[in-house]
């Protein structure tokens, strides 16, 4: 509203000044460009053209029929600078416009990918935690089970009853990774922190994978002579082993031998654990690290193991890597800050 005074206004100062073509007749363009600040495109051409209207109304009466044809001409040129002006800004206000449109939408899109980001961590979570108390009590009740009555069992039944303890322990792990790679995710994963041998770690995991390795076929050797001192998260880091162990039991065939081994480089530990089964393609060394990645050729797996154990070795500020070569099998590492004055726990 504001627009359509200036217009009268400007027209009113510049017929009082009583020069064609003199300095204010800038004030017209000054005019256009503030009402196009506050109008569409289209408004701001029908101002514009208003505005030439007025200008040259104004001149015609201001020269009172004493132009000739060679003072026609700098009346023809300003009025179509204004017109241009008009135009130009009329141009201007439409990329602005447009890219107001595609920033709100960009923002109003990064919000819901945000709030369905945040539903997702919490039903994760809820779910994750929700699935503990009846699991906590079904591996309870499995292993009265087993030690009550496990002797006594036929062979057939005795197998499934390890069979159904085997599961149980594969749902809680899966259940641990959803846990952590959500708060991974978050960056609400705390560490707590201590002394530690990472040897003692990786010896406490073996025996949850043993079961696993020996109904796959395969063979599973422990090389770990000497202590691996470290600071770090106990079960955190057990949760490194045991996603290694499994993802290399996982993704080999029966038969492959599994090893683990751990020595002490200058100022580092280094654990590492390596099959001799088909490898890993090269190009994908990397990308195993990567949420959700799988191996073409394999589809077991949730593919959230390696990518928490890179996490969790990161946040105690390791390393994590794999070497594998045609046929040759794969091996991870994973190296931790050395504690030489730490005393060993």
């Amino acid at each position: 509203m504001k627009s359509l005074v200036d217009l009268p206004v400007t027209g009113l100062v510049y017929f009082l000044a009583g020069e064609p073509g003199g300095p204010l007749f800038i004030l017209f363009i000054l005019t256009v460009d503030c009402a196009a600040a506050s109008m569409t495109p289209r408004g701001t051409l029908l101002y514009t053209g208003a505005a030439v209207v007025v200008a040259a109304g104004i001149d015609l009466i201001l020269a009172a029929g004493s132009l000739t044809p060679i003072d026609i001409w700098p009346q023809v040129i300003r009025l179509i600078l204004l017109a241009l002006v008009g135009l130009g800004m009329a141009v201007v206000m439409r990329r602005l416009l447009l890219e107001r449109e595609v920033a709100r939408s960009v923002r109003d899109q990064a919000e819901r990918l945000e709030e369905l980001d945040r539903l997702r961590s919490d039903f994760i979570s809820s779910v994750s935690h929700d699935l503990r108390t009846p699991l906590t009590a079904a591996r309870a009740g499995l292993g009265m089970l087993e030690m009550g009555m496990g002797d006594r069992l036929p062979p057939d039944e005795r197998s499934l009853l390890q069979d159904a303890r085997l599961n149980i322990e594969r749902l809680g792990l899966l259940i641990d990774d959803l846990l952590a790679i959500n708060q991974l995710e978050a960056g609400t994963l705390r560490l707590q922190l201590q002394p530690l041998d990472l040897r003692a770690v990786a010896l406490g995991a073996v025996p949850s994978v043993h079961a696993p390795i020996r109904q796959k076929g395969q063979a599973l050797e422990v090389d770990l002579p000497d202590p691996l001192p470290t600071e770090g998260d106990p079960r955190r880091l057990e949760q490194v082993v045991l996603n290694l162990l499994a993802n290399v039991h996982r993704h080999s065939p029966s038969g492959t031998r599994i090893r683990i081994s751990g020595r002490c480089p200058d100022g580092e530990v280094l654990l590492s654990v390596s099959d001799n089964g088909p490898g890993i393609p090269v190009a994908e060394l990397k990308a195993v690290f990567e949420r959700y990645h799988r191996i073409a050729s394999v589809e077991a797996g949730s593919g959230l193991g390696l990518a928490i154990a890179k996490g969790i070795v990161e946040l105690h500020g390791g390393r994590i890597w794999a070497e594998s070569g045609s046929g040759q099998g794969v091996t991870f590492h994973v190296a931790l800050p050395r504690q030489e004055n730490r005393e060993e726990p």
